[in-house]
């Protein structure tokens, strides 16, 4: 019997309510972790001019370069864990994972899912001679970048 005031649901109804509720905050709250790198070699700065966004042979990662520096970013995707580089694409343009059709932007923020989450960043530090390194074990700020001369 339902009191004044209230509202009662049938039993199928709520749990179907309940149901559609955990797999909407399950799919959110489960980020792919990116692949495990350690440091990786990713060329020399003198080849790395403003506007590149490139996937780094053989690694789950990419170098990149804009107006404020040099990044990078795992190119594990965050919904599968599907390898961006492997079986999607990395341009200047952003970045497309072609196993479910996930779209970031060239700093890694989702455009369209199924990611649910950004793809990480690494630190990138460079030598004396300008070769650079991403060192895959860290993970920095979105914002991060490795500040070089113009």
């Amino acid at each position: 019997m339902a009191s004044e005031g209230r509202t009662t649901v049938g039993r199928r109804c709520f749990l179907a309510l309940v149901g559609s509720a955990a797999a909407a905050s399950g799919c959110a709250a489960n980020a792919v972790q990116p692949a495990p790198v350690g440091d990786v070699p990713a060329g020399n700065l003198s080849s790395l001019t403003p506007g590149t966004l490139r996937a780094v042979d053989g690694q789950p990662v990419c170098i990149a370069r804009d107006d404020k520096g040099v990044y990078a970013m795992t190119l594990t995707c965050t919904h599968a864990g599907c390898d961006i580089g492997q079986t999607g694409s990395v341009s200047p343009q952003g970045l497309t994972c072609g196993c479910h059709g996930a779209q970031f932007d060239t700093n890694g923020a989702v455009l369209r899912g199924p990611a649910p989450a950004a793809l990480d960043h690494f630190a990138v530090t460079a030598d004396a001679n300008g070769d650079l390194t991403i060192h895959g074990g860290e993970i920095v700020s979105q914002d991060e970048r490795l500040s070089v001369n113009k």
